[in-house]
Formats: structure tokens, C-alpha cells, sequence
């Protein structure tokens, strides 16, 4: 077989849907809109589960000409949900679920234990810190909100406890997430875009 010449093509790179998590959570809680662009229609990122998740947690999503359309009330509910296909999104659901009207249980996320840090025990420790309660099950959380205090959310170097802490922080003014900077990973910068986000 004689070599061939290369040739050019188009390639679509879809944007990171988790990383939405955050920003369409704090719509939530603020009572705002948030509206994502280029949002594919079509796609096997779990960052997709976003939109019924965050559904039956009380906002109401819509998908538009490839964007993605989030308008909260102010009011979040809770939620009994499997996660087992989509544990990454863990964190931003336990953040929602430790400010809602309601308790949540989430379940299927026993992998979660051997990611940057056992997410499962960090998030219960860190929404307890905070003055929710949180009860770590084998593979889940079972989560009562509570009146919330502000202390220091503590990241263990993940980069989604750090935005789990950001987020629980809109509700808990002068909550202080440890070493912010390591979301990094995935979002570099993102203090500074949560921040302009708040000012806006």
C-alpha cells in the first residue's frame, strides 16, 4: 500500500458540559437566567444529564438553536437520583441539594471514592462544616439542608469540590472555599469568571 497524501478536515470539538454545572447552578439559586451557547444537540458527555437533573431540581431548562436556556425561581428541590452514569456531576447536585426546600439521596456513585479525593466522604464533611446534614451511605449521600454558616470549604485538591464550594457559598456569604485555584484543571480562571458572573 503506496502512502497518500493528507488531507485537511472539520472537526467539531464539543465545549465541556460539566464545567456548565456551576454557572446553570448558581441561575438556580439566584432566582436568574443563564443561557449556554453551543450546546449540542447530540452527545455522549454526561454533562448532558443537566438538563433533567436540574429539571426535576425545580428550573426550568430549554434547548434552542444550539443553546441551552436555564431559568431558576429561586427555589431549589430536592432529588432521589442514581448517578451511577453520571458521577462527575456529583458535586454540583450535592452543593443544590444542601440549599433545597427539600432532603435528597443520591445513590450509584461508589466509584467515587477513588477520584482525586473520596468525593462521597468530602462531601459529606464539607456540607456538615457548613451547618447541613449529610449522612454517607456505601455508595451515596443522603442530604438535609440546614441552616448554613459561613465557614471554609475545604477543596482537597479536586477541582469539583471547589465548585461544589462556590456554589453552596451563594447562600452562605462569606463562605471561603480552600485553594479555589484547583479548578485549574478543567476551568482555568474560574475565580475570575465566577466573580464577573457575581457582578454582573
Amino acid at each position: 500500500m503506496e502512502p497518500g497524501e493528507i488531507s485537511g478536515g472539520k472537526i467539531v470539538i464539543e465545549p465541556d458540559l460539566s464545567n456548565a454545572g456551576p454557572f446553570l447552578a448558581a441561575a438556580m439559586v439566584t432566582g436568574s437566567t443563564i443561557t449556554i451557547p453551543n450546546w449540542p444537540t447530540k452527545t455522549t458527555q454526561v454533562g448532558s444529564h443537566y438538563i433533567d437533573l436540574l429539571s426535576q431540581m425545580g428550573a426550568d431548562v430549554a434547548i434552542s438553536n444550539n443553546e441551552l436556556t436555564l431559568k431558576g425561581n429561586g427555589v431549589i428541590i430536592g432529588i432521589d437520583v442514581d448517578l451511577s452514569e453520571a458521577g462527575e456531576l456529583t458535586p454540583t447536585i450535592a452543593a443544590l441539594a444542601a440549599i433545597a426546600s427539600s432532603p435528597s439521596k443520591i445513590s450509584g456513585i461508589k466509584h467515587l471514592r477513588g477520584h482525586e479525593t473520596d468525593r462521597i466522604s468530602a462531601l459529606a464533611s464539607e456540607i456538615n462544616r457548613v451547618g447541613s446534614n449529610a449522612i454517607e451511605l456505601e455508595d451515596g449521600l443522603e442530604i438535609t439542608p440546614g441552616e448554613l454558616v459561613a465557614t471554609k470549604w475545604r477543596s482537597y485538591h479536586d477541582h469539583r469540590m471547589a465548585t461544589a464550594g462556590a456554589i453552596v457559598g451563594l447562600k452562605a456569604p462569606g463562605l471561603e472555599v480552600e485553594n479555589i485555584e484547583t479548578t485549574s484543571k478543567t476551568m482555568p480562571g474560574f475565580e475570575h469568571i465566577w466573580q464577573r458572573m457575581l457582578d454582573s
